[in-house]
């Protein structure tokens, strides 16, 4: 979840929809159809096992289904599996499947899926992005029976149950994906889920129909097929022109519209919405402690310093999304509240620490140090606006900050070359162990190797320290997340800026609408018209 993307539809949570002018709209085809306004743009694939975009999963969550599913109590429910036995030493966990389930192109789910999915995330042929971090040390598979299975792995995996439950580790058909190749079938799905893909246009829209057969979702959710025989994903990545579609009825549902729209949309009985706060790594820019101004411990926090994270989050957000303060998202339960601690906001802080580290202000504002100015360089993907005021704090320090908005490809590019003082990231996950991908030494990007530890800081300790809590559990593991987080921060790694909300407003017509549980994204599930 970064992530890089983000957001969805069934699965971990739910949204029941439809709009009543679309019912009547379509009454003659006799076809209810829900409208999703995506703020999607530049979608790849629609494979869970290579996706590590969260715009992807959208789809995703509605195509395909997990073994297991977390409720919104944190607990771990049956899914495609009934049952299973987790390892007193959490090297193995053994499932017990249902026995009636079919894929969408007729075949049957059953263990010999199960292993296909896994040993194929593994393989370097496939080229997973997401999956292969998510599913952890995964080894091996041993199919006991039809639908009896045991999951090895190399080393304790106490988090194995909400891995499973990621929508990343989905189970896709064997038949159809040995069939297509990797490419073709991110582009023409087929899961086990409660819609079918139908169509792809790339850039405009993804068309999806009810899978009649769907009766197997997890006791939280519906237990019959949804009720909307069409689901249509509208991509529109312009936010203004995304609230202006749905203003003008052209769609039901909105995600991510701004926090002044939400207010005064909300402010009418003609809409509703929902926010909801992800979890993982919150919203934040990894500084790049390998070259440059980075490379100095001092010029790190005296930059962290010199951001106002509080004026961000009421000026910006209107308060709907809450400051980050530290590496963790808050709602997390290994959060350590010690994070909070770490550089306020300080401009006379962040002066002493850059003139004891010998920068001294220039006759521009700008500092320099032996003939050279204090600048730094911010290719910028997500949240571009964000970048505008850290450039306008970060000058009132003494900092010469150069942005360039990028695409994912520029991105890339600058990231294999390690040309960038400091990078925006957000990962999504429900569990701590997301740590590990941007700060594991093993994830330094590296030619090759797309990979998330963008602040490029390579540490034995830590990297001891995040496989230690990863295979803990009790208070053992919450004492080593707390040990992990002080790390970081003592090291200026990571500037969080804030929470991670998503928001959805949808019309007055929608039912049942709810938020996946621990992240940024929606769910469609029944889509009822109300009355």
């Amino acid at each position: 979840m970064i992530s890089r993307r983000q957001s969805l539809l069934w699965g971990a949570a739910a949204l029941a929809t439809s709009a009543a002018p679309v019912r009547r709209a379509h009454a003659a085809q006799g076809a209810l159809t829900v409208r999703y306004g995506s703020a999607a743009s530049d979608d790849h694939t629609y494979d869970p096992r290579i996706t590590m975009m969260g715009t992807e999963e959208q789809i995703i969550v509605q195509v395909f289904d997990r073994l297991v599913a977390i409720d919104a109590a944190n607990q771990v429910r049956p899914y495609l599996a009934k049952s299973w036995v987790v390892a007193e030493d959490f090297r193995s966990v053994s499932l017990q499947l249902r026995e009636d389930v079919t894929f969408h192109d007729g075949t049957a789910f059953d263990a010999a899926a199960v292993k296909f999915t896994f040993d194929s995330i593994v393989d370097p042929a496939t080229g997973s992005l997401g999956a292969i971090d998510v599913i952890g040390p995964y080894a091996g598979s041993d199919v006991l029976g039809s639908h009896t299975i045991r999951l090895r792995y190399r080393a304790p995996f106490p988090r194995m149950l909400s891995a499973l439950a990621d929508n990343k580790a989905s189970i896709v058909s064997p038949t159809a994906a040995r069939a297509l190749g990797v490419t073709a079938f991110g582009h023409a799905p087929v899961g086990t889920g409660p819609f079918r893909f139908v169509s792809w246009t790339q850039g405009v829209e993804v068309v999806l129909e009810r899978n009649p057969a769907y009766h197997w979702a997890p006791e939280f959710l519906p237990q019959q097929p949804p009720q909307a025989e069409r689901v249509v994903h509208r991509f529109i990545p312009n936010t203004a022109t995304r609230v202006a579609a749905l203003d003008a009825g052209e769609i039901d549902i909105c995600e991510q519209a701004p926090p002044l729209d939400v207010r005064r949309m909300t402010a009418t009985p003609q809409y509703h919405s929902l926010i909801g706060n992800s979890l993982g790594v919150p919203y934040g820019f990894s500084l790049n402690t390998s070259r440059g101004r980075f490379a100095d411990l001092a010029v790190r926090r005296a930059f962290m310093q010199s951001i106002n994270r509080p004026w961000i989050s009421d000026n910006l957000f209107f308060g709907i999304v809450k400051p980050a303060w530290g590496p963790l998202a808050a709602s997390a339960p290994e959060y350590w509240s010690g994070v909070r601690e770490y550089y306020p906001f300080d401009l006379a802080a962040a002066a002493r620490l850059l003139a004891e580290a010998g920068w001294q202000p220039g006759a521009d504002g700008i500092r320099q140090k032996d003939g050279q100015r204090l600048a730094l360089f911010l290719p910028i993907l997500l949240e571009p606006r964000i970048g505008v005021v850290l450039q306008a704090d970060a000058r009132k320090a003494g900092f010469d900050l150069k942005i360039e908005q990028v695409t994912h490809e520029r991105q890339e590019e600058l990231i294999f070359a390690n040309d960038y003082d400091l990078l925006s990231l957000h990962w999504g996950l429900n569990d701590a162990s997301v740590l590990e991908v941007p700060f594991l030494s093993t994830n330094v990007p590296a030619p090759g190797q797309f990979t998330f530890n963008w602040s490029r800081y390579r540490s034995a300790a830590l990297d001891r320290l995040l496989r230690d809590a990863a295979a803990s559990s009790g208070a053992q593991r919450l004492s080593g997340y707390a040990e992990i987080q002080k790390e970081i921060m003592d090291q200026a790694l990571f500037l969080p800026i804030h929470e991670v909300a998503y928001n959805v407003v949808y019309s007055h017509h929608v039912a049942g609408l709810r938020l996946a549980h621990g992240n940024s994204q929606t769910l469609l599930a029944a889509a009822t018209a109300a009355t």
